[in-house]
């Protein structure tokens, strides 16, 4: 029996599993091209004042919401101990403020998971759905994050 051909679908897969592995070997090459059409992400700096920090979440909230279709009510940024982001039922949106020290891609990402719940107020298929849709490399940048928990709180390097 000859072999299968492989779908669209997992080719796609194969590539961008590739395209991550030589991104985490290769930073260098991979930090000046944007990983999706739309705004130059915000120029990566060792750490950024509390005017800078708001105007970065609001730069992406603004891009993101109009990709995805929704229109957040407000965005507050939080010190918060334990989670990267909420969106309440009011549709208000919350970060924690520690993502201003993270690249630009993994900012992009929470701004996108907790956009999505403006769609899917829930973590359900049709949620990740939505994030896939904007972010195919979410599970990638979930792992930074949770490798990365203690650099962003100054208190570790980054892995």
């Amino acid at each position: 029996m000859p072999p299968e051909t492989p779908t669209a679908a997992a080719l796609l897969q194969d590539v961008r599993g590739f395209l991550a592995g030589l991104r985490q070997e290769l930073p260098e090459v991979f930090r000046r091209m944007p990983l999706r059409p739309g705004p130059p992400p915000a120029p990566e700096r060792p750490s950024r004042g509390k005017d800078d920090v708001r105007e970065l979440f609001e730069a992406r909230v603004k891009h993101w919401s109009a990709a995805m279709g929704v229109s957040p009510r407000r965005v507050f940024l939080k010190n918060q101990r334990t989670l990267w982001g909420s969106c309440s039922t009011r549709g208000n949106l919350n970060f924690n403020r520690v993502l201003g020290q993270a690249p630009a891609e993994v900012l992009d990402y929470v701004v996108i998971h907790e956009l999505a719940h403006l769609k899917e107020m829930n973590h359900s298929r049709r949620f990740w759905a939505v994030v896939e849709g904007f972010c195919p490399e979410q599970k990638e940048r979930r792992r930074w994050l949770r490798r990365n928990v203690a650099l962003l709180r100054g208190r570790g390097p980054i892995c």
